[in-house]
């Protein structure tokens, strides 16, 4: 069964958290749950062929650890975003320093002219200390994780099958390096062992878009995957850049297409990019925040998080002898300095 986010909702709500319950359940607690029957049917015809403890050992075999939404260290960029992932599997570590990030997609087949094209934007934008997001896939993928650390930023694969194989085959050696070398992380949503299908495609895509606060698509055709990415960065919110291409080549159709809709801005730079994030000096303002002291204020404030990543404005207040006036205010400062991040809602997560 696929832990989709209303389903991990009512089993976490029905079983108070106990996991282990829950792989034990019986059919009628999975009706009582109100899980839905499509759901119910999967987990009890694959519930025979899992044994935890080996998957656990498969896991550690890889290197891979797990991250669990709502837990410390799950990405809060994709807490929010449609169809959340409740589970994911990292191999190598995610970093304050990775967000904001910009992904990349593009054509397997990417032409000379694409090619030119990333290399150009992608090399502009990872000088300044922005994290690439691609696919590992070949083509445009390969290409925008190479760029990004030839240009010193860290890059992110996220997977379309199971977190122990780096696939393609082609890229496999590229991707190992990255994470010996501690240049990035490997994400997926898939256990090991399972294989790259069609299907998974379109999950791993909202993966990529949402960790990004914009996308990049480089080359598609009419029918190309790279596509359904960029509706999801639309669906999700979030910018969408295209690179224009010649209306006769078959690569351009679909990037074109997306501007003729208005579903994206045309792409011509690096620096158009950044200048639309608003962070055309990132790595600058980042080396003039941390230089900025924190005051005795902050610091308790910050103490307040504890080991939590992120927590309600309320909850720090209700921690807290401070007034709620001081806290909101200290906040606002803190936000500027990098010292912590607001998620909406009045939520702040701690990036230090």
């Amino acid at each position: 069964m696929n832990v989709t986010f209303l389903r991990y909702q009512a089993l976490n709500a029905f079983f108070k958290g106990d996991w282990e319950a829950v792989f034990h359940a019986s059919l009628k607690d999975f009706q009582e749950c109100r899980i839905d029957k499509k759901g119910i049917e999967c987990f009890f015809s694959r519930r025979g062929d899992i044994v935890p403890e080996q998957e656990m050992e498969k896991l550690e075999a890889c290197g891979a650890r797990i991250l669990i939404q709502g837990e410390k260290d799950f990405p809060p960029q994709l807490a929010h975003i449609p169809s959340p992932p409740v589970i994911l599997f990292l191999r190598g570590e995610l970093t304050p320093e990775d967000f904001p990030s910009l992904s990349v997609v593009g054509s397997r087949n990417i032409s000379s002219y694409g090619k030119r094209a990333l290399e150009d934007i992608v090399s502009n934008v990872a000088r300044k200390g922005i994290t690439i997001v691609s696919g590992l896939a070949l083509g445009a993928d390969a290409l925008a994780h190479k760029v990004a650390i030839e240009n010193g930023a860290r890059t992110i694969c996220v997977l379309g099958n199971g977190i122990d194989f780096l696939y393609p085959t082609q890229n496999r050696a590229f991707g190992e390096k990255l994470l010996k070398e501690n240049k990035g992380a490997v994400i997926s949503e898939f256990l090991p062992g399972i294989e790259a299908r069609p299907e998974h495609f379109p999950i791993r895509n909202r993966i990529v878009a949402g960790l990004s606060q914009a996308t990049l698509v480089v080359e598609a055709q009419e029918s190309s995957g790279s596509l359904i990415t960029a509706q999801l960065a639309n669906d999700q919110g979030k910018d969408v850049f295209a690179v224009p291409g010649e209306i006769f080549a078959p690569n351009s159709a679909g990037t074109n297409q997306l501007l003729l809709n208005g579903e994206a801005t045309p792409a011509l730079s690096g620096e158009q990019i950044l200048q639309t994030f608003g962070i055309e000096n990132l790595s600058e303002q980042k080396n003039a925040r941390r230089r900025i002291p924190t005051t005795d204020t902050e610091s308790e404030i910050l103490t307040l998080f504890g080991d939590e990543h992120r927590m309600h404005i309320d909850d720090l207040i209700r921690h807290s002898e401070l007034s709620g006036s001081v806290i909101s205010a200290n906040l606002s400062i803190m936000e500027i300095k990098g010292l912590v991040k607001q998620l909406g809602n009045q939520v702040y997560a701690k990036n230090v």
